[in-house]
């Protein structure tokens, strides 16, 4: 009886096994999705034959994707499109007023089915130039966001919102005589991450380090890395730290170079699928130390990781 009971149970791990390592499969596949269609003709691209070509192969920012996550039948690191044309194709629209100065950023904006939590600027020849979280006042109460991440948080009136704004070339070029096919094929999704700070263009802007190394004696608080997303970096993350001061910009660095960062909102009334819910339990195994003002509140908020590769960090 005990060599059959063993038999057994070898058998079902083997098939947990079998099971566990489909999944993963499914996840890593997933990874390359930013629908089910597209899944398909990534991996079976003879059938399907795209009319535009947004690809920048040679570049070391090879892509722009959004949102972590372990289904790979949801829009988990989904695509995102890198030119006007792409953007079009694809069914994304202009968002706000069509003028490239038309509020404190620089850019031509697009959202996807009227979602403003990523929105994308392009630039005047169409290239990407940057990327947007906006939340609608409606989705936020009304003592966020706190003066001490105001900016980066900055104010839109004219859509009624608060916008993060992140740039993925130098701003005052956006508007300018902007990036030449040669440059973006030469560049993909940009040179430098660049994040808003205030209204001037010229002096508001925080340059995050290429160089995992370049961070070291700066505000950078280093955390701890993930699978899928790389070594986490906090601004100014203390234990005793009030949750109103958590900035809502984080870094991560794979292999010593800058290749995803990510939005958080510390409210998690914002609706967009775009998100990911955080927990106390996901920020322990990202960050070193964990504020103790998370543990004494239920919400942990919400993020968005925005990757600047196609490839999928392991």
């Amino acid at each position: 009886m005990l060599p059959y009971d063993s038999r057994f149970v070898d058998l079902r791990i083997r098939k947990t096994k079998i099971k566990l390592l489909l999944l993963l499969l499914l996840v890593y596949l997933g990874a390359a999705a930013e629908d089910v269609p597209s899944w398909w003709c990534g991996y079976f691209g003879r059938l399907c034959t795209p009319t535009v070509d947004d690809s920048t192969p040679q570049a070391e920012w090879d892509g722009l994707r959004v949102t972590f996550g372990l289904n790979p039948f949801r829009n988990n690191f989904d695509r995102l499109p890198r030119t006007r044309e792409m953007a079009e194709e694809k069914g994304w629209a202009p968002f706000g007023q069509d003028n490239c100065t038309a509020g404190t950023w620089r850019g031509f904006r697009y959202v996807k089915d009227n979602d403003p939590a990523v929105i994308l600027l392009f630039d005047t020849n169409g290239y990407i130039a940057g990327i947007q979280l906006g939340v609608y006042k409606s989705e936020l109460p009304d003592d966020y966001p706190p003066k001490q991440i105001t900016p980066p948080w900055i104010e839109d009136a004219d859509m009624n919102m608060f916008l993060l704004t992140a740039y993925f070339i130098q701003p005052d070029r956006i508007c300018g005589d902007g990036r030449s096919k040669e440059e973006y094929r030469a560049e993909g999704t940009g040179t430098n991450l660049f994040i808003q700070t205030g209204r001037n263009l010229t002096s508001d802007l925080l340059t995050i380090p290429h160089r995992e190394a370049d961070l070291e004696g700066t505000d950078w608080t280093e955390g701890k890395c993930f699978v899928g997303m790389g070594k986490h970096y906090y601004w100014n993350l203390r234990e005793d730290m009030d949750c109103n001061e958590f900035y809502p910009v984080f870094l991560m660095y794979n292999d010593g170079r800058l290749n995803v960062f990510g939005w958080r909102i510390m409210p998690s009334s914002p609706s967009s699928p775009r998100f990911e819910r955080s927990t106390l339990f996901s920020s322990e195994l990202t960050m070193d130390p964990v504020p103790n003002c998370l543990y004494e509140q239920e919400d942990a908020g919400l993020v968005m990781h925005v990757y600047l590769t196609s490839g999928y960090p392991l």
